[in-house]
């Protein structure tokens, strides 16, 4: 795995010390929240027809997502995650990231919903989490909520997008989940109506992250095909499973998109233990 560790450091440029670890109607993105400022500079978020569907802890914890749960050991984790991806993408103003990975069971969904929720956390941004792996979507499965109508609904249905989105009982975080899996994928996320969604969700609100939870690189021309709709990607890798060959290839199928990190996922090192806990 040293080999891959090494690849991705020379290709994307950075050091192991710098590498991140472990609505309206039709094209209309209003009206599915609205966010106002508190006076401590947060952003309180009020869901008016966006659905609710609270998580319990006890569900986040059985389905990984330790990010949601505050004192877990590994929360730490994606906050460090969470601070290098921001402070990289406040550097360059994007505000849409894909994660993206080469072959699949890599945990690139995981990441995506861990990263997601953990920005979350941060008062002064509000986030979404697209599932734009449409052939095998899973993001709904991770917090345990209905998918339907979810993106499909929004994109064939000619349903409201706030009709679509799912708010799962964590502040500033709505999904976009897609439950219907579908084998002309990469036709659809070209349509121009993704396509206009894709530029309103960037540009209506500055505060808000977009997170696109992609299919992999090297099994479909899906994430290729949407690439250029994204402003930066994450590639997440696994130890034991990705090769170094498919890593290789697929930072070279990446060139010309801004790659600013990756991540090594059911990595063997451990962490030191942290001196307050």
């Amino acid at each position: 795995m040293e080999k891959i560790q090494k690849a991705l450091e020379k290709s994307l440029g950075t050091s192991q010390s710098d590498a991140p670890s472990p609505s309206g109607r039709a094209g209309s993105v209003n009206g599915a929240a609205r966010p106002a400022t508190r006076g401590t500079g947060s952003l309180d978020i009020s869901y008016t027809t966006t659905r609710v569907a609270p998580v319990h802890d006890t569900k986040l914890e059985r389905h990984r997502l330790m990010a949601g749960i505050e004192r877990h050991a590994l929360s730490d984790t994606f906050r460090m995650l969470r601070t290098r991806v921001l402070n990289r993408m406040e550097a360059s103003d994007y505000r849409t990231i894909g994660i993206a990975s080469s072959v699949g069971q890599e945990g690139k969904t995981l990441v995506a919903s861990n990263l997601a929720i953990s920005l979350s956390k941060v008062l002064t941004r509000t986030v979404l989490l697209v599932d734009l792996d449409l052939r095998s979507p899973s993001v709904h499965t991770y917090f345990g909520v209905d998918p339907e109508p979810g993106l499909l609904g929004f994109l064939n249905g000619g349903l409201e997008l706030s009709q679509c989105l799912v708010n799962p009982g964590i502040e500033r975080l709505v999904l976009l989940p897609n439950g219907r899996p579908v084998h002309n994928s990469s036709e659809i996320i070209t349509m121009p109506r993704m396509l206009q969604l894709s530029k309103e969700l960037r540009d209506t609100y500055k505060d808000r992250i977009v997170i696109y939870d992609l299919p992999p690189v090297l099994l479909t021309d899906d994430a290729l095909a949407f690439m250029k709709n994204i402003d930066c990607c994450l590639l997440v890798t696994a130890e034991g499973h990705t090769k170094e060959d498919q890593v290789k290839k697929t930072i070279s199928l990446l060139q010309g998109y801004p790659l600013i990190g990756s991540v090594l996922n059911r990595s063997s090192e451990t962490m030191p233990r942290y001196y307050g806990r």
